[in-house]
């Protein structure tokens, strides 16, 4: 059955969870509309006042005062980052310059995520950070820090992030020079909250200095939400979706660029560009699709989208590659071998050879009597649509995490679901 219709995904993740967490080096008020309320964020929101933040709901969004630098001094704060990854590693890089202990803990899934890879830029900049042999707990014992020349060995936005937001609180300019460019939200923010981050190709400095948040904050739709339903309407026939008021940064459309050449129809609208580009994404569903290559290069831009794009490709003509996707082994599953069962279990062909992900379509799915998304909220919802495409319905372990991104994707699929 296609799907068919509008609608508009929860507000941007990647966003709502700086604007939070950003505001402990701000001052001044912000009011945020449209934030997302997806579990992840409410760990930041959590987090942003267990360190004396205050933060208010009210009729048009949630009231934000910046906690500049009157930070309480803790002589030891546990603070617990559940299952975000993004809130673990983004606070690190503030922690690391704010005096006093800190304890980043979070559950089991947290827990196998490795965070040497933030802390190692932040020791460079002579904060102390231990770890359990790279990943969590973290303990910070925060203090002065001196601004750096950095080259992360991954392409990662949260590295960046985090050394540029410890760039903040440094003593002379911070430095990161990415291999690939990453979703640049950090540097775009400091720029919006009149900080001086400098892009020079792929060279990002921050100055050090308190940001100023603006009065009124108004966040976009979150592409990577959207990405589900709009590749569903690219793999059925009959399908014709639009998500508006979305999120259209480079860094984060790359997954409507494969689409397009697998064969479907992409048409975006843009309608603003404040501080990021945002618009309206119309996909329909033109004839089958045939398969791509998606180069390393390519990577950084749909990094959360590959769940669904290999769904795509088990629909498309021909063997589909996806190269250089080792990131996905450290997600909340190893999505890399999560794909290639849960997929491979309805039927698909799907094949991992060293750090690439290799399907070869189109696949006729067969149903399993349980699938299971190992908690992992982008599989979850990945066999979900999966499941709408083969017109049926079987259990999915663990699909409780679509609310940790996306709490009304039922609601969502329920309205453009035509079955």
């Amino acid at each position: 059955m296609p799907f068919i219709g509008t609608f508009s995904p929860p507000g941007d993740k990647s966003l709502s969870h700086r604007l939070i967490l950003m505001s402990l080096v701000a001052k001044g008020e912000t009011l945020i509309k449209g934030l997302s309320h997806g579990e992840d964020v409410l760990t930041s929101l959590a987090a942003f006042r267990a360190l004396g933040g205050e933060a208010r709901e009210e009729a048009e969004g949630l009231r934000v005062k910046g906690l500049a630098g009157t930070w309480p001094r803790f002589e030891s704060l546990e603070i617990d980052c559940r299952n975000s990854g993004t809130t673990m590693r983004l606070i690190a890089g503030i922690l690391a310059g704010v005096p006093g202990r800190y304890i980043l803990d979070g559950d089991d899934q947290l827990r196998r995520r490795p965070m040497e890879r933030v802390a190692k830029p932040l020791r460079l900049m002579g904060a102390k950070v231990s770890s359990n042999e790279g990943r969590p707990p973290l303990i910070i014992d925060g203090g002065s820090l001196t601004g750096v020349d950095y080259t992360p060995a991954d392409a990662s936005a949260q590295v960046k992030g985090a050394t540029l937001l410890a760039g903040l609180l440094a003593s002379g300019p911070t430095s990161v020079t990415e291999i690939l460019p990453t979703r640049g939200h950090t540097e775009t923010l400091i720029n919006h909250f009149h900080g001086r981050a400098v892009i020079e190709g792929l060279t990002i400095t921050v100055c050090p200095g308190l940001l100023t948040l603006p009065p009124v904050f108004d966040v976009p739709g979150d592409p990577s939400s959207a990405a589900f339903f709009l590749t569903a309407a690219a793999m059925i026939p009959g399908s014709k979706v639009t998500a508006t008021n979305i999120l259209l940064s480079p860094g984060r459309t790359g997954f409507l660029k494969v689409l397009n050449r697998m064969g479907a129809e992409v048409t975006l609208t843009l309608t603003s560009d404040n501080p990021e580009p945002v618009g309206d994404v119309l996909v329909e569903h033109t004839g089958p699709l045939k398969a791509t290559e998606v180069t390393p290069e390519e990577i950084p831009s749909l990094i959360d989208e590959i769940p669904m794009l290999a769904l795509a490709a088990t629909q498309a003509n021909g063997q589909s590659v996806f190269r250089a996707v080792d990131e996905l082994r450290v997600k909340e599953t190893d999505r890399l071998m999560s794909l290639r069962h849960q997929l491979g279990a309805l039927g698909a062909r799907v094949n991992a050879e060293g750090n690439d992900l290799i399907i070869d379509g189109p696949t006729s799915f067969i149903l399993p009597e349980t699938l299971d998304s190992g908690r992992d909220h982008r599989l979850a919802m990945t066999l979900s649509i999966a499941l709408a495409a083969a017109n049926a319905k079987v259990p999915i372990i663990g699909a409780e995490s679509m609310a940790i991104s996306y709490p009304s994707f039922e609601e969502s699929l329920k309205e453009l679901w035509r079955n």
